[in-house]
């Protein structure tokens, strides 16, 4: 089998895995919560459109997941292996723990990750030493570009892109109908996720997020990338961390439009933006 005929079976096997969480997140009891967190976030078109599904916990939940993906297949992807505890053995998830999932999909739509969150406080997170992400096993993230296979033909179409540090950052542009918008995952941009966007456009806006981090980042990715590609920078508004919080707490509907309005412009003419 070619390495493209593996990469697709692959593909496959998430996808299997995607459409069984999908069918968990609308009717599974134990999904309320991350239904109620999705609904709060993004419109349910753009979570049908993204791929969000709901990988159970262990125990009970995680046999419905059994009942609907071949348990072989699960175990072929990592996502289930045994926890040894006392008294024996039981199944384990690999998303047990970080319960919302979204795939990662190459350009051409491809399923090659998937990314877990957890649907817990920052404080409970700490309680139990948890991250709020967890890839799949084996992803690096920085051969991905969330959202690029959304993105691509407008991408194309508009000869611009915008990169942002979080999905849901990416999905809330989406929502507004700024559709040439990708996330890097943080506020690191590699040399290869350089390369995937530089495929379709030379113009790369990039937004990160309105803190220490970003504010570096802004300045390192331009030095390092900046004599390949036009690299240009803006900001979040005002006083938010970053344009996701801007688009749900923002209660003045003048200023959502000035600054949705603003970055549609800002996608269609690159040449004519000034960074910051």
């Amino acid at each position: 089998m070619s390495f493209v005929s593996k990469m697709q079976a692959r593909s496959q096997q998430f996808q299997e895995v995607v459409d069984a969480c999908r069918f968990l997140l609308r009717n599974a009891e134990g999904a309320d919560k991350a239904r109620r967190y999705l609904d709060f976030r993004i419109p349910r078109r753009l979570q049908d459109e993204f791929g969000f599904g709901y990988f159970p916990t262990d125990g009970t939940e995680l046999s419905q997941l059994l009942q609907l993906v071949d348990r072989q297949t699960l175990e072929d992807l990592n996502f289930l292996y045994p926890r040894y505890v006392a008294g024996g053995v039981i199944d384990h998830g690999h998303f047990a723990d970080h319960n919302l999932i979204m795939p990662f999909r190459d350009p051409h739509g491809n399923i090659a990750a998937l990314l877990g969150r957890s649907l817990l406080t920052d404080s409970e997170r700490d309680k139990l030493n948890l991250q709020k992400y967890k890839y799949s096993l084996g992803c690096y993230k920085g051969l991905y570009v969330f959202g690029l296979d959304k993105a691509r033909d407008s991408i194309i179409r508009n000869d611009c892109v915008i990169g942002v540090e979080g999905q849901f950052d990416c999905m809330a542009c989406h929502a507004e109908g700024i559709d040439n918008v990708v996330a890097f995952g943080g506020a690191n941009v590699s040399r290869y996720q350089m390369f995937l966007l530089h495929r379709y456009t030379n113009n790369i806006i990039l937004m990160l997020d309105n803190d220490e981090a970003g504010q570096k980042a802004k300045k390192r990715i331009r030095k390092r990338f900046g004599s390949k590609v036009g690299v240009k920078t803006v900001s979040p508004p005002g006083r938010y961390k970053d344009i996701d919080e801007f688009l749900r707490k923002e209660r003045s509907a003048t200023w959502r439009s000035q600054v949705v309005g603003g970055l549609k412009e800002l996608a269609r003419q690159p040449k004519e933006t000034n960074g910051s």
